[in-house]
């Protein structure tokens, strides 16, 4: 026998024995064994060992999020990919953003493609009708479905069957999927040239930063973004992480300690015996220790945009100004589960930020009780439900559309999500650009 076979034996065997004195310790572990091999046998209609996997797995996640714990998920095999990108922040495709639009809904590409392309270089268009992907009709297809069938390896082919906005006869298009990169750090509005504008037009001392999302490029992305903005003027900078929604722990943590000096406990994390498990502390490496900063939060703010915004605002450093965020205190962990191509999310720490405080809002917590992070004393923006969406749309429209409000794009948004007011404000970046103008001195 060869010496990678009898080590894969060794191996296991191990993993067997493991599992073995497992179930000796938990006899319930039997006993899921037990019914999934009487299933297996007996039941009428015959099953396949990946969905009673997949079953099992949903069903003992759901015990979790009934006893309050809405954040563990399982991931199968299907929504893998689509998951592991929103993290990574690349995929195999052709660099178009899609929405479904119009009447029937079809995917519909908003916003002119990335420069460099494989969408760019074919001339594709804003308001283009994606009608088929590689010979399936989009028609009945959910976003989901749509993504799958848009990304894949880069290098691989793809056709879409498209219809231009005005024509009467679809085309087709043979593209080759490149590498694309979502960006997480997001400006104000594009630029002619369709590269994001991070200076405030009203007032280029300040920089203005949306990050979208906590992911493993965020933090080079910012770096970057800074170093750029700074050097090119802006004084003092927005950081606006309304709608975030978290992500990466390491991510908010590094962005975090550009701004800290060294020595400066950023977050810690604790178990399920309240033992501290792990302890972030700031580098001073960051090199905008002294910079202006004002963080826009709002109710759907959560999980690392809370570790920033807390960390930001217990050492004085940062004026919080908008809502109160959503108060997601809790860490979890990603792990690859049978094959590596099903994952668990599971909650595994709660998170506490530098004054001592876990924001986390635990179940019935009313609004009197201590959780979230709270804007900046007198620096509150509060926003109905009908407000928000207005400004939803606001920020919706300006990423799509740029500074051509106009067109088939734009009408069929109206048609989907409603006129937006002509006198629109967004009160919460006045309030924030007022405060560093004044700072800075007019």
């Amino acid at each position: 026998m060869s010496r990678r076979n009898m080590l894969l034996l060794a191996a296991m065997g191990l993993i067997s024995y493991a599992c073995y004195v497992r179930a000796e310790q938990n006899p319930y572990a039997r006993y899921v064994a037990a019914g999934y091999s009487v299933i297996d046998r007996w039941a009428l209609d015959e099953t396949s060992d990946q969905l009673l996997f997949e079953g099992a797995m949903r069903g003992m996640v759901g015990v979790l999020r009934k006893q309050g714990d809405e954040h563990s998920l399982f991931v199968d095999e299907q929504e893998h990919d689509v998951f592991r990108e929103d993290l990574s922040q690349e995929f195999g495709g052709v660099g178009v953003r899609i929405r479904l639009l119009g009447e029937p809904p079809l995917p519909t590409v908003v916003g002119p493609p990335e420069p460099g392309t494989p969408a760019f270089t074919a001339d594709i268009r804003s308001g283009d009708r994606i009608l088929a992907i590689d010979g399936l009709d989009t028609a009945q297809m959910t976003m989901l479905e749509i993504l799958q069938q848009m990304r894949a390896d880069p290098g691989d082919p793809i056709v879409l069957r498209l219809l231009h906005v005005g024509d009467e006869q679809p085309i087709e298009i043979s593209l080759t999927r490149a590498v694309i990169t979502i960006d997480s750090i997001l400006g104000d509005l594009r630029g002619e040239d369709g590269q994001w504008q991070y200076r405030l037009a009203d007032d280029p001392r300040i920089g203005f930063i949306r990050i979208t999302k906590f992911g493993d490029k965020t933090e080079a992305e910012l770096a970057r973004t800074l170093a750029e903005v700074v050097a090119d003027g802006a004084q003092s900078i927005i950081l606006d992480v309304r709608d975030n929604y978290g992500g990466s722990l390491d991510a908010a943590v590094g962005i975090a300690d550009l701004f800290l000096h060294a020595g400066k406990p950023i977050v810690t994390t604790r178990g399920r015996d309240q033992k501290v498990r792990d302890r972030f502390v700031s580098t001073g490496r960051g090199g905008y220790t002294k910079i202006p900063i004002v963080v826009l939060v709002n109710h759907n703010s959560a999980s690392a945009s809370e570790i920033l915004a807390a960390c930001l605002q217990d050492y004085g450093r940062a004026t919080i100004v908008g809502q109160r965020s959503y108060g997601k205190g809790t860490v979890q962990r990603l792990m690859r589960l049978e094959s590596g191509r099903s994952l668990l999310k599971l909650t595994s720490a709660t998170y506490w930020r530098p004054s001592g405080k876990n924001i986390h809002r635990m179940s019935g917590d009313d609004d009197n009780a201590d959780w979230g992070v709270m804007p900046t004393k007198v620096f509150e923006v509060m926003l109905d439900d009908s407000e928000y969406l207005q400004w939803r749309q606001y920020r919706r429209r300006r990423d799509l559309l740029g500074n051509h409000p106009q067109g088939p794009v734009a009408t069929q948004l109206d048609e989907q999500d409603g006129q937006l007011p002509e006198e629109f404000v967004d009160r919460a970046l006045v309030l924030a650009v007022e405060t560093l103008s004044e700072s800075l001195g007019k």
